[in-house]
């Protein structure tokens, strides 16, 4: 029999998900098959998989320690997302990861740059923030291969939008972070873009979001165009703007996205004709002298605590070389 001490960091996690972060290298039905036949057990009952852990539970695994080793497996990760070639550890230098807003215990928040992927899966990338963020950790200690839990991004940006991303480097801070994400207002998000056309004043923009999967593109419609549709939270957002110059045909302001949804702001502001500058998908005719459309998040601000950190606790980042040439 083998067996494991939950500490505070495992603290509110399912059982079963523990486990598919403990037994890494083990199928889904696996684990299953192994609750069901007690052949795991938690403070020497038998588990059911969907128990919360308190620090100082105990999970005892009646396999063999083959079976046990086989069903762990160690995974280094190089920048690029893969495991390094021959098992070997691949090193990653700084300069691989994007500058550093903030660091320490719980979070890190990079600034993130134009043309890198918040997660793997876009085909115009190779190496994704994730996986240098992970690559990162691994190399600094802050998660030691083997480790129960896998730090994660709490937010996410397009491909070609710069600015602020938090990654959560504990179970709890994600936990704390990402349930914040997810409740408008209780951070306040700041973005910088410029757009085409002069746009003047602040708005509070209310409209119907709709998306298109096939294509991965947003339109909005607005409230009172379409009466018969049915305004719900799922399907409304709203979107703040603030005129902060005007400058050749263009306009650059500050937004904040309350409700958050993908590609808010490159649709909502296109819905009112004043598309990003650079963004072609959204009916952009102008270039911009960096990648995409110019969009930045530049400031995060906490209107609720979090973990140790008062409210009116804010990050910010300073948009990408070039943003404002244009």
């Amino acid at each position: 029999m083998n067996k494991i001490i939950i500490t505070a960091a495992d603290t509110g996690r399912r059982l079963d998900k523990f486990l598919l972060m403990y037994l890494n290298d083990a199928t889904r039905s696996f684990i299953y098959k192994l609750l069901r036949k007690k052949r795991i057990k938690l403070n020497g009952k038998r588990a059911q998989g969907g128990e919360l852990l308190q620090a100082g539970d105990t999970i005892e695994f009646h396999l063999s320690q083959d079976t046990l080793e086989n069903s762990r497996k160690i995974r280094v990760v190089s920048k690029s997302g893969a495991p390094p070639p021959q098992g070997r550890a691949k090193t990653t230098h700084n300069n691989d990861l994007p500058p550093i807003v903030y660091e320490d215990e719980n979070l890190l928040i990079i600034n993130k740059p134009t043309g890198v992927a918040s997660h793997g899966g876009m085909k115009s990338t190779t190496t994704h923030l994730l996986a240098r963020v992970i690559a990162y950790l691994q190399q600094k200690g802050d998660y030691p291969p083997g480790a129960t839990f896998t730090p994660a991004l709490c937010n996410r940006l397009d491909v070609n939008t710069s600015g602020l991303v938090v990654c959560g480097k504990n179970y709890q801070a994600l936990r704390a972070v990402n349930a914040l994400f997810a409740t408008p207002g209780a951070i306040q998000k700041q973005y910088l873009a410029i757009v085409e056309g002069e746009l003047t004043g602040s708005a509070t923009l209310l409209g119907l979001y709709h998306k298109d999967t096939s294509t991965n593109t947003v339109y909005i419609t607005n409230c009172d165009a379409v009466p018969t549709v049915t305004i719900t939270a799922a399907n409304t957002v709203t979107t703040q703007y603030t005129s902060l110059a005007i400058s050749d045909g263009r306009t650059l302001v500050s937004v904040n996205p309350v409700t958050g949804r993908s590609h808010q702001i490159r649709a909502h502001l296109a819905a009112i004709g004043h598309p990003l500058l650079g963004d072609t998908k959204y009916g952009s005719t102008r270039v911009s002298n960096t990648q995409g459309q110019l969009l930045h998040c530049n400031r995060l601000e906490l209107t609720q605590p979090l973990l140790d950190y008062p409210i009116n606790t804010a990050w910010v980042a300073e948009p990408p070389e070039g943003f404002f040439t244009i």
